[in-house]
């Protein structure tokens, strides 16, 4: 059974031999926790209607070799100054990697990056458009506003990062406490550059799945190398989705 809660990792690491063992190495210790990933070949998927080089090919078959792993392909929005028409691209192009001959390479999910967070007719005309291009290939859309965005793009998406930001530890719990009861089952907390214990870690992680937060990921580093406190992070999650 899955716990109705996910880690949301952005994997930004070039998947070198053994690169990602850290991460594959613990996915089976946690079969009830799902694993909801960013991939990002090349701050996207790379040259549109291919596949990635042959290193991200094995990496991401061994990925999906795990039924507790959803993949989601990286598309900057570049805060809507990029054409809406090269965003549609990418998404076509991570939906083609499902063609693969050789290799299960297939996304389940497209995850937006910088992302507007204000709703008016220019913004929402724009989201809409490329939400649908995902939705229309059966992606999941995932918005990266990284603050609290408009009630209203909740009918877009299916996943809102809400917050992302440095670790601070005046301002973590109160930012949590920020996001709206009632959109806290499809909104996503990230904290990067962590400065806490283990035992810091821990009371942050239950704090955040108390309030019904859908996803999340704390790490002491950014996102091209493994946080120093990786494993604590998954026991930790484990041990709060075990109580809810």
């Amino acid at each position: 059974m899955l716990y109705p809660i996910s880690i949301l990792l952005p994997l930004y690491i070039y998947p070198l031999p053994l690169a990602w063992n850290w991460l594959l190495t613990t996915i089976p210790l946690y079969p009830s926790i799902t694993y909801t990933l960013i991939i990002n070949p090349s701050t996207g998927p790379g040259t549109l209607n291919s596949f990635p080089d042959s290193s991200y090919i094995d990496a991401i078959a061994s990925l999906n070799a795990f039924d507790n792993v959803q993949l989601l392909g990286y598309v900057d929005t570049a805060y809507m100054h990029r054409a809406v028409e090269d965003v549609v691209a990418e998404v076509g192009t991570y939906n083609h990697w499902q063609t693969n001959p050789a290799k299960d390479i297939h996304m389940h999910g497209i995850f937006f990056d910088d992302c507007v967070s204000n709703w008016n007719l220019s913004t929402s005309q724009y989201m809409s458009t490329i939400a649908s291009s995902a939705h229309q290939s059966n992606l999941s859309v995932t918005f990266n506003p990284g603050v609290l965005a408009d009630p209203s793009f909740f009918s877009l998406a299916d996943n809102i990062l809400m917050i992302e930001d440095t670790y601070d530890i005046s301002k973590a719990l109160p930012s949590i406490d920020s996001i709206p009861t009632n959109q806290s089952s499809k909104s996503s907390v990230i904290f990067h550059h962590f400065t806490g214990s283990a035992s810091n870690q821990s009371m942050l992680v239950k704090e955040i799945l108390t309030k019904g937060i859908n996803s999340l990921y704390i790490t002491t580093a950014n996102y091209t190398s493994q946080s120093d406190l990786w494993t604590q992070f998954l026991a930790a999650v484990f041990a709060s989705a075990s109580l809810s």
